[in-house]
């Protein structure tokens, strides 16, 4: 207990939660998937400081997996002379892992290859969604070297069997707010942290907003 003179009020805050994501081993890693999947489209822009940063391609539709160019977006202001990195397909979602016999939250960046895998599984009679709470089961995510590079690589999706529903202490763990996490700005937000934070245009602006991709806690 504390007295209302030495209360802190809104200064206090909770603790902060890391965020665990989930990486695949090259035996290949057995997780359940939790909730929904937040698809993603973004360009890979170098910052002032040469750190590559992802940011969200604004013309893509989060809820529909869908393009519209009447939305403005400023990364289509810059000349392609100037900005050629591709954008590229991402999603994100939860998932489950085993460690220590306990269920863990990670979070799970998964490549095109393993989306699209996953989606023919939900959307096959035999299998249906891997993330039912009631009825879903778990994957096995194998991962094979193609070639000399970081990126030559191929991942394979293996449904298991039917593991029935999640236990009740897995039901009670507190999953990821991914569009919390992930944040979406606005055209003005991005146009001016580009304009502040890279190169791609020739003039600078002032402005707070910085596109996290890992903040260090969910408050």
């Amino acid at each position: 207990m504390v007295s209302w003179q030495d209360a802190k009020g809104a200064e206090a805050s909770g603790p902060r939660k890391q965020i665990e994501r989930l990486t695949i081993s090259e035996k290949g890693t057995k997780i359940r998937l939790v909730g929904n999947v937040l698809p993603r489209y973004v360009y890979w822009v170098t910052t002032k400081e040469g750190k590559k940063i992802p940011v969200e391609c604004l013309r893509f539709n989060r809820e529909t997996e869908s393009f519209n160019d009447s939305i403005p977006d400023p990364l289509k202001e810059v000349p392609e002379e100037i900005f050629s990195e591709t954008p590229q397909f991402g999603y994100v979602c939860n998932v489950l892992e085993m460690i220590n016999d306990k269920s863990a939250v990670r979070i799970f960046d998964l490549k095109k290859t393993i989306y699209n895998q996953i989606v023919s599984l939900a959307k096959d009679p035999e299998w249906g969604n891997p993330a039912d709470p009631e009825n879903g089961y778990a994957i096995t995510v194998k991962k094979e070297s193609t070639g000399p590079l970081p990126q030559n690589v191929k991942y394979t999706v293996l449904p298991g069997k039917n593991a029935g529903p999640l236990t009740e202490e897995q039901k009670k763990l507190e999953l990821y707010d991914l569009e919390k996490i992930i944040k979406r700005p606005n055209y003005e937000e991005q146009k001016t942290w580009l304009l502040q934070n890279t190169s791609l245009f020739a003039h600078e602006a002032d402005d707070s907003f910085k596109p996290e991709e890992t903040p260090e806690d969910l408050g």
